[in-house]
């Protein structure tokens, strides 16, 4: 299988637009559709139905696409183990939410990377469905994600929290004001939004819905809005007085959770490290708010 064929594939089922994938990919849309035809011939079905301009994909497309993801992930993994130099005889995969890196997990790799001089290191940013996903099909060794799976192939650990505040950019905002200046909804994983969707006595559509908390930060800094994000980020704005907490609006820790495949904590090659990280005390940081 041509692996090109396979990428470009992906590409399109995630941007739904040939044009984009092109674009995404430094290719002319006209070798996008070229490429996307082989992988039908290759296949057998049709794997895009094309109506206008919405490109969906077919019962086959779908089977096809954790297929397609398994055998990327695979063959990348297989050309750096590979490449890896002969004295990272360690390796290990882990994968996180954008939240979860923007102000948690970035501060882990250098202390696993003193910790175990010859490891190696690839990691992964993706929504928590995608994380388990990979766990599951064996190209992670490791998931840090906001809600715990009950999947009995998995084991899940609690390896820290995230304490949440709201807040705008305005003085003297409560909870009530919030439908008036504007909501902005960052995603903290499955509970913590459901105490978000009770937020009001009334629907409050969000003016702006993200999953990661920088933009958010930005977004209220620089324009309007109220918005869920963790204490250690917005700290040093709240000091500045560039930031207020918003009044009447509640507080939360929202726990941080170490996923892994059942038993990897006693195998030889992983066991070590998830031990290391289950051991660390790890802190809530903005690492940009530091260089």
């Amino acid at each position: 299988m041509n692996t090109d064929l396979l990428r470009t594939f992906l590409e399109v089922a995630k941007t739904r637009h040939f044009g984009h994938a092109a674009e995404n990919l430094y290719l002319t849309q006209s070798a996008v559709s070229s490429r996307i035809k082989q992988l039908e011939d290759t296949v057998g079905v049709q794997v895009f139905t094309r109506q206008r301009n919405n490109i969906l994909l077919t019962p086959a497309g779908e089977r096809l696409l954790s297929h397609a993801e398994n055998l990327l992930a695979a063959w990348q993994l297989a050309v750096q183990e590979v490449g890896a130099p002969r004295q990272q005889d360690m390796q290990l995969s882990i994968g996180g939410t954008s939240n979860l890196w923007d102000t948690f997990l970035q501060s882990v790799l250098p202390k696993l990377a003193s910790h175990f001089p010859n490891l190696y290191m690839r990691t992964e940013i993706n929504q928590s469905q995608h994380l388990i996903r990979s766990l599951l099909g064996g190209r992670l060794d490791i998931a840090v994600v906001l809600d715990a799976p009950t999947n009995i192939d998995l084991e899940s650990r609690k390896i820290g929290n995230l304490e949440l505040i709201m807040v705008c950019n305005l003085p003297d905002r409560s909870l009530a004001d919030v439908p008036a200046i504007g909501h902005v909804f960052v995603d903290w994983g499955t509970a913590f939004n459901l105490q978000q969707a009770r937020l009001f006595a009334e629907p409050v559509a969000p003016i702006l819905n993200t999953g990661q908390s920088h933009i958010a930060l930005e977004f209220v800094l620089s324009h309007k809005g109220a918005a869920y994000l963790p204490r250690a980020l917005v700290e040093p704005y709240l000091k500045q007085q560039h930031l207020y907490q918003v009044k009447n609006a509640f507080e939360m820790r929202q726990d941080v959770h170490m996923v892994y495949a059942r038993d990897a904590d006693k195998s030889l090659p992983l066991g070590p490290a998830i031990r290391f990280i289950e051991e660390l005390d790890i802190k809530p940081e903005d690492p940009l708010q530091e260089q």
